[in-house]
């Protein structure tokens, strides 16, 4: 007769999915949480007229998906969502499952609860911030290097749209939007749609050479 225990069987769990599970780990799960996933809840809008709501909360709110082009032309996708009152977005982390097609995946954000900017870049003064990112940017905050003009050190409360895109082959994204509370007297009174006004003054920048370069798809 065996006196043998019960055997335990190993499961290696390696790459992006492994770095994400460990960055989940290390932010502690009742700080983090996935607002979305497009493996388990669908692929985010292609229409930025009509983006996906997302539901975001004071925290960590983290959306993962998948963009580029597998052959049947590019798949960006579009989202929606509103920081409360009373709350900043202070921060917009890239997460280590994140894994771009060549150099750069793209990202922008609009004020708003559409993205009327159009791929070609028409309307693109509407856009407050908007750049690329690689990999090499994981762990990091994006805010800072895409926001357009003078970056404030976070957005006020209200609605807004992001676009997200790769033109080449299949990227993976993750991002965590932090929502941080403010002080009562602090709070920002942000509004549904109206260019904050920091941003006010960034506008014809937007327009500029340098800005249309930097939202043009990388060269595949």
């Amino acid at each position: 007769m065996s006196t043998a225990g019960p055997r335990m069987t190993r499961c290696a769990v390696t790459g992006p999915v492994a770095a994400l599970l460990l960055w989940t780990i290390l932010t502690g799960p009742a700080a983090a949480a996935t607002v979305w996933d497009e493996a388990l809840n669908g692929d985010l809008s292609n229409n930025g007229l009509s983006p996906t709501p997302v539901a975001m909360a004071s925290g960590h709110n983290v959306v993962l998906g998948t963009t580029g082009n597998q052959g049947a032309g590019v798949d960006r996708d579009y989202f929606t969502f509103t920081v409360p009152a009373g709350n900043a977005l202070t921060s917009l982390t890239l997460l280590p499952n994140t894994s771009v097609s060549g150099a750069v995946s793209f990202i922008a954000i609009q004020p708003g609860p559409q993205l009327t900017v159009t791929p070609t870049g028409g309307g693109v003064e509407k856009l407050i911030a908007l750049g690329h990112y690689g990999n090499d940017q994981i762990g990091t905050d994006l805010l800072p290097s895409i926001a357009v003009g003078t970056y404030p050190g976070s957005l006020a409360a209200g609605t807004y749209s992001v676009w997200v895109q790769d033109t080449g082959g299949i990227a993976t994204y993750g991002f965590d939007f932090v929502l941080t509370p403010l002080p009562a007297a602090a709070a920002p009174t942000g509004t549904d749609g109206p260019v904050p006004p920091w941003a006010a003054g960034a506008l014809a920048a937007a327009l500029s050479a340098v800005a249309w370069r930097r939202l043009r798809p990388p060269a595949d």
